[in-house]
């Protein structure tokens, strides 16, 4: 699939490299920072994996993926682990509630949501010129463990709320798990469960 310009979003270029090629697809993957050159082409302060430090007379730790103070964002990467763990999940809503109380807009991407024009649509409400990632290929398999049978009951509800916003990625990665044909592994039907409670 060396066709393809964009690949499955990783944190970082360096984390993409380490992460290599797709075992489901073939594909290869990209850094969000190559993304963020493209969505925010003017923007060039990005802060990576700092501590906010001092708010308000208050020192946080907290170490958002990216940061621009500039455009008042923080864009937080969703890995596997963070719908694996019910701990993770509380932090990540306490951590968007206190980036939110100072001011930032925050943005979460799933690990499984790709950053087609359309999502980056949704998400950031901008529309990128160019063609990013193919939306006809799907993001989760069973070879690559990181089907819904791989996560907690709160990681299933959860990505089952954040395709409600990515109907199209969840049909195409739905089908796909379908058609491997392993019930066990793919856990669609904890996923159709949640989604279809949620319509």
């Amino acid at each position: 699939m060396t066709k393809y310009k964009w690949g499955f979003l990783r944190e970082t270029t360096a984390l993409a490299k380490i992460a290599g090629l797709d075992k489901a697809t073939g594909l290869h993957r990209t850094g969000l920072e190559e993304y963020l050159k493209v969505i925010f082409p003017k923007t060039n302060d990005w802060i990576h994996d700092k501590a906010i430090g001092e708010v308000n007379g208050h020192r946080y730790r907290k170490r958002p993926d990216y940061r621009s103070e500039s455009l008042k964002i923080i864009i937080e990467f969703d890995g596997l682990q963070h719908y694996t763990n019910p701990d993770i999940i509380e932090k990540d809503i306490e951590s968007t509630n206190l980036y939110n109380d100072f001011g930032y807009k925050v943005v979460r991407i799933p690990y499984f949501i790709q950053l087609t024009n359309k999502a980056v649509q949704t998400l950031f409400d901008i529309n990128v010129p160019q063609e990013l990632f193919d939306g006809k290929i799907p993001s989760l398999s069973t070879v690559g463990r990181n089907s819904p049978a791989y996560l907690c009951p709160a990681g299933v509800k959860r990505m089952a709320q954040e395709f409600r916003n990515f109907p199209e990625q969840y049909k195409i990665n739905f089908d796909f798990l379908k058609q491997q044909n392993d019930l066990f592994k793919s856990g669609i039907e904890f996923l159709e469960r949640e989604y279809n409670v949620q319509s």
